[in-house]
């Protein structure tokens, strides 16, 4: 982790982000911007952060180990609250929390504003809003392993396109899905001789969104 030192810099994502107002607090005033690199750990399993992030700029995965195995159990781009579940209330993490691609977050430290937070009323209740969409989430998220890989996969595809160009690498793709990067190749493949989607260079580019939106039903998979 490597600290910023642009306050003009973190001015610019705490204002593009708003989270100028998720407090009665001046956020700026309190914070850091931080960066972490591909791979980096920004929070670990059973060991609270010192600090509160909020993921501005990359994408991130919270895993959980369970079994010897590690499952995905959130993918999250910006604007991500990170550690409102446990490290804010000095709670131990069940979960890891580690960038895919270089990431900043705006991060405030716990240690030094912990009280100066828990006794805002506004940031209280943003953050049982965020706590209200975790929990909802991972209901959502329990039910959705149940579901089949071309599902799962024709959902993901749409929710991260970009314009039609699905940019997310396969590799990455496979550890969110909790599938082997083979079976994964396997379906995308099927989805390419059905003209749903055309592979360019490194991307996909999606060639039909409705035949797409049709794997919603498990009709369209037997």
């Amino acid at each position: 982790m490597k600290k910023i030192s642009s306050e003009e810099l973190r001015h610019k994502y705490i204002l593009e982000n708003g989270l100028d107002s998720i407090s009665d607090i001046d956020i700026l005033s309190i914070s850091e911007l931080h960066e972490f690199e591909k791979n980096e750990y920004l929070i670990s399993c059973d060991y609270p952060s010192d600090y509160l992030y909020f993921l501005v700029k990359g994408e991130v995965i919270i895993t959980h180990d369970s079994f010897d195995k590690t499952i995905c159990v959130s993918y999250q781009k910006p604007l991500s609250w990170l550690g409102e579940a446990s490290s804010l209330w000095r709670q131990q993490p069940t979960c890891n929390v580690q960038a895919i691609r270089q990431c900043l977050c705006i991060a405030i430290n716990l240690s030094q504003y912990r009280d100066t937070l828990l006794n805002d009323r506004i940031f209280l209740l943003n953050s049982c809003q965020i706590l209200s969409y975790r929990l909802n989430n991972s209901t959502y998220f329990s039910s959705d392993l149940l579901e089949p890989l071309e599902m799962r996969l024709a959902k993901f595809i749409l929710k991260n396109s970009n314009q039609g160009v699905f940019p997310v690498q396969l590799t990455t793709c496979a550890m969110i899905l909790n599938t082997s990067y083979r079976h994964l190749l396997r379906i995308i493949k099927e989805f390419c001789e059905k003209g749903l989607l055309r592979k360019e260079k490194a991307t996909y580019i999606i060639t039909n969104y409705n035949g797409l939106k049709s794997y919603n039903s498990y009709n369209q998979i037997k």
